[in-house]
């Protein structure tokens, strides 16, 4: 839960430099920063002065500070950037705040996204090329994007003959790719939308950056963010439908924090139709708003619209297109499951305890690149419903830091950070403004009270002053733990023989054609063949070629033919795959064979 620093005793400061100090606020009015969300303005007091008729006045250090008795929707945002002579930041920059707030179009943003956009092309279509997926996913998305895109029922037959992919995910959204593949018919159609929804979704996390702690602090932790481990890992592990959620969420919350209440409605509604689970991250979003931000409307909305798609989704929609008309990941929920689970005190334990050697390092890896500021916010509670899931399953695959599952909670936990940071800010300028208090203690320096109260608010001041260069530091060291490595690595622009028969061997597929063929060669035929996993032959009907790659990625399933690489041994392999059907040999080079159906 987030830490509360709400008994911290802070000498106050004036609230100006003027000729005369207005009056603060009671000190036992002053906000938690776990309870601070848009606070309407109430009664003027005597003394004050209406926020809506006297702009934010400069404090001392040249920071500045809310009038007296102002509340603004966004409570923190008055006080958190810094500004000098000439509504200028620090940096020398246009100043941003609740009367001027940040541009999402900001110039050298824009340059960080577009950096991070070919960061993440150039990751994910070089293994592409390399014929090197992590799994069946991006060629089953492949063919499910190509359905839409030529007006057909979402039909996969990779995943199995005959099999409509609503009858696995709730994802339909992943449908917006399809004008853009009926121009660009390949699977790098997909990595690319891929990669720029994640360019995409830094411009909202340094619009709030820039608005609440200032410019440089603001893009900063942009960079941070485009290239946190989380995003690479989505890059890196092929194509999925989370990277819409990516940018929806980023765009909702910082709405949300910056008091445009709307605009975060708005974004993340959309939410629903990523994935069927993504409704519950829209109920907690619900929740954060109607509690914490006083929103009750919009945010009992936003509860409802979550947990009805979730609940359509997983219990109407799904199991009416799957085959056994039936949800089949509830197999996965251990003693949550409301099918055959066994539910009891022990065993609900037992669940989420399976696997706390890695869970919890993980959800260290989450928090980390926000040096854990994050825990400091309310934001960082919508996370709870995709980290819950992921721990109540039983497929460890879902507990590390491997695979795409942690791109999500990237932008929740770097808004959590930039929200917190700000709280931490506005509080401490709201406690400087009582009347007849000194100068305020210095930021880097916590003030004299209990033990607790001292290390919070040492904590609070560490993360005020450097809590933007340590998410950047840190970032910045496990970048290069993760995919992002590879881009100095000459291994991942090299393709070599084996590529390149396996391009011949492709070639040799007419367009349209039914194909059977190993996992490395399933997205590239997907987008134009009507393409069957040899991994499904006892299911699959006999297709009119078989592309067999001895090096496949999943060859294990055949060591002994694949291994000889022998011919006769590998038709001999494929009609026996192919319930007995007789094929013919018509092309073969480095362990890469193509054969056609004779009869």
């Amino acid at each position: 839960m987030p830490l509360d620093d709400s008994s911290a005793d802070v000498r106050a400061r004036p609230a100006s430099t003027g000729d005369a100090t207005r009056p603060g606020p009671d000190p036992a009015a002053v906000p938690s920063p776990l309870s601070a969300g848009p606070i309407q303005a109430g009664p003027v007091q005597a003394g004050t002065v209406p926020a809506s008729t006297v702009p934010a006045s400069t404090g001392p250090a040249g920071t500045a500070a809310a009038p007296a008795g102002a509340r603004h929707p966004a409570s923190h945002r008055a006080t958190a950037t810094r500004t000098g002579a000439g509504g200028q930041d620090a940096a020398g920059q246009d100043a941003v705040g609740p009367d001027r707030p940040a541009r999402l179009w900001d110039p050298a943003t824009c340059l960080i996204a577009t950096g991070v956009a070919a960061v993440y092309t150039v990751i994910s279509v070089f293994r592409y090329l390399r014929r090197d997926p992590t799994s069946w996913d991006l060629g089953i998305f492949t063919e499910y994007v190509k359905q839409y895109a030529n007006l057909k029922a979402p039909i996969v037959n990779i995943k199995a003959a005959g099999f409509d992919l609503l009858g696995d995910h709730f994802h339909p959204i992943v449908a917006l790719i399809a004008p853009f593949f009926r121009l660009f018919p390949t699977s790098v159609t997909l990595l690319v939308a891929q990669a720029l929804l994640a360019g995409l979704s830094v411009l909202p996390i340094s619009q709030l950056g820039r608005e609440l702690l200032g410019s440089a602090a603001g893009r900063s932790i942009a960079a941070a963010y485009g290239l946190s481990w989380g995003l690479q890992q989505m890059a890196n592990y092929d194509f999925h439908e989370i990277a819409f959620a990516v940018p929806l969420l980023a765009f909702s919350l910082s709405a949300l924090v910056r008091g445009r209440t709307r605009v975060a409605v708005a974004w993340a509604l959309p939410l629903v139709f990523v994935k069927e689970d993504q409704g519950f991250t829209v109920l907690a979003i619900g929740l954060i708003m109607a509690f914490v931000y006083r929103r009750s409307a919009a945010g009992l909305l936003l509860q409802c619209w979550g947990m009805l798609w979730s609940l359509l989704a997983i219990l109407v929609i799904i199991p009416h297109f799957n085959p056994q008309h039936t949800y089949q990941y509830w197999s996965e929920a251990g003693a949550f499951n409301p099918v055959g689970g066994h539910v009891s005190v022990s065993a609900l334990w037992s669940t989420l305890s399976d696997g706390a050697s890695t869970k919890l390092p993980t959800l260290a890896m989450i928090l980390l690149p926000t040096a854990f500021i994050a825990l400091r916010s309310p934001v960082i509670l919508a996370a709870l419903p995709s980290l819950a899931l992921r721990a109540i399953d039983t497929n460890p695959a879902y507990w590390g830091t491997a695979w795409h599952y942690n791109a999500t909670v990237m932008p929740i936990v770097f808004i959590a950070a930039i929200d917190a940071i700000a709280r931490i800010r506005a509080r401490r300028h709201a406690l400087a403004s009582r009347p007849g208090s000194g100068e305020p203690a210095p930021a880097g320096r916590a003030e004299t009270g209990p033990p607790r109260s001292r290390l919070l608010e040492g904590l609070g001041t560490a993360a005020e002053r450097y809590g933007a260069a340590a998410m950047v530091a840190i970032c910045a060291a496990l970048a290069f733990q993760f995919p992002l490595s590879s881009l100095w690595t000459p291994a991942t622009y090299t393709l070599g023989p084996h590529v390149t028969a396996e391009n011949r061997a492709m070639t040799l597929v007419p367009d349209g054609a039914s194909v059977s063929t190993d996992l490395d060669l399933l997205a590239p035929l997907a987008a134009r063949t009507n393409t069957y996993w040899l991994g499904n032959a006892s299911t699959n009907p006999a297709t009119q070629y078989v592309v067999f790659d001895s090096q496949s990625t999943d060859c294990t399933a055949w060591p002994a033919v694949c291994l000889s690489a022998q011919p006769r041994t590998v038709l001999h392999e494929v009609e026996s795959l192919t319930h007995g059907a007789r094929y013919r040999q018509i092309y073969e080079s480095n362990g890469v064979f193509v054969f056609r159906l004779t009869s």
